[in-house]
């Protein structure tokens, strides 16, 4: 189905009828009818009044040289560019949580195809680390307003790789690899070990003390107790402001209890890691995220943590296309959607305040023992943010590499 009539389907009948009316008057061209379609569904996930519903159509009506449509095209960027510009305030923002259907675990009997870092990595448009990714969990029981694993998997059932440690063992994999992620397609202790996932990867982890295998979540779930893993499986959380949490990151653990969770690991033997991501530009950002630094600088010391990244939202057309066609009330596209090496993310001049701020939240003891690293952001960030920046991916991949390792297996603290 096209587009426009794919996202005309989402709204309700009277919506409907109002737009196509709309329509009919001005006579607006299919992009234009589209572009009408796009911000009346960020109107309807902001919880704003239509558009249509507040156009000035006296001025509108006025014009005598038939460019009306275009009249009351010109309005309703001006009205969207109001909106977008600036933080993002979520003061009297409460949106409501959509009932979503249960869901059902099974195991399923596919392979494991090793994946690249969603990274666009032609070009170095952005500075990659070339991660290799693999999926032993499909689709998550959270339900993040930004995440792109729903547009991708049923909303019904989460798979899980049945066999998982053979087909691990039986992996022909590059000589290149040596850090695998397995986050990509799903939070990676959702299922804790239920279906045998964390115990595959212990035993693969095990037998390949050259790879490092990172595991990254949002959840609570205690996997620790009573087992212990291999030092080259690495724990990361995803971290956000309380807020973000709160109004976008819906089933999600708190930030105290993600936190708690990463000291358990820490407790149990395992290097932790932090994604500080997606970081989003809202009224009140500076304290909330500065206050994650001081949560992690109180709980851990740098020889605990392997690496912190810093990074924002960040959209692919087509995750675009499925947040405005599932219309969950969301402010996460009430930003200035900015090209970026082939997606849609923040002005640079945004991103560059953000990040510096939370890089310079932390102590220098900190910045000095813990790997930063941007992650899927533009090369010209780097130095003005971190005070380093690599000429080529490859740099970039050889140290992070080193600083792993060095975590991994004992260098001395340097200062």
């Amino acid at each position: 189905m096209p587009a426009l009539q794919e996202l005309l389907s989402s709204f309700s009948e009277n919506m409907r009828t109002s737009l196509e009316n709309l329509f009919k008057r001005y006579h607006f061209s299919e992009s234009q009818k589209l572009e009408i379609a796009k911000d009346e569904s960020d109107l309807r996930q902001w919880k704003e009044k239509p558009f249509y519903s507040i156009a000035d159509y006296t001025a509108i009506d006025s014009r005598k040289d038939g460019r009306k449509g275009d009249s009351y095209i010109l309005q309703q960027r001006r009205y969207m560019e109001t909106l977008r510009k600036g933080e993002t305030d979520y003061s009297s923002f409460f949106p409501s949580v959509n009932p979503r259907l249960k869901y059902r675990t099974i195991g399923i009997d596919k392979p494991i195809v090793p994946g690249r870092c969603p990274c666009p990595v032609d070009g170095e448009k952005t500075r990659c680390c070339k991660l290799t990714t693999i999926d032993p969990v499909e689709q998550c029981a959270f339900s993040c307003s930004y995440c792109s694993v729903q547009a991708f998997y049923s909303e019904k059932e989460v798979h899980a790789v049945s066999g998982l440690k053979e087909k691990l063992m039986n992996l022909n994999l590059s000589p290149d690899v040596w850090h695998i992620g397995t986050g990509q397609a799903s939070d990676s202790i959702l299922l804790g070990d239920d279906y045998g996932t964390l115990s595959a990867l212990s035993v693969f982890a095990k037998a390949h003390p050259d790879i490092i295998i990172e595991l990254k979540s949002k959840s609570m779930r205690d996997v620790f107790t009573g087992k212990k893993y291999p030092r080259n499986m690495i724990f990361t959380w995803s971290l956000n402001a309380p807020t973000i949490i709160e109004k976008e990151e819906h089933l999600t653990a708190s930030l105290e209890r993600r936190i708690e969770n990463a000291a358990r690991a820490r407790d149990n033997g395992s290097l932790v890691g932090f994604h500080i991501h997606p970081m989003v530009y809202f009224k009140g950002w500076q304290d909330e995220y500065a206050s994650i630094a001081d949560i992690i600088e109180r709980e851990f010391s740098p020889e605990d943590i392997c690496m912190i990244s810093i990074g924002t939202l960040t959209f692919t057309k087509s995750v675009l296309r499925h947040l405005r066609e599932n219309g969950n009330e969301s402010k996460v596209l009430e930003m200035e959607l900015t090209p970026a090496a082939g997606k849609f993310s923040y002005p640079l001049s945004v991103k560059q305040k953000m990040f510096s701020h939370v890089f310079s939240s932390f102590s220098e003891i900190f910045r000095n023992n813990v790997f930063f690293y941007l992650c899927m952001e533009d090369p010209s960030l780097w130095l003005p943010v971190l005070g380093r920046e690599y000429s080529c991916d490859r740099e970039f991949e050889e140290d992070m590499k080193k600083h792993y390792f060095s975590k991994v297996y004992g260098d001395k603290l340097h200062t």
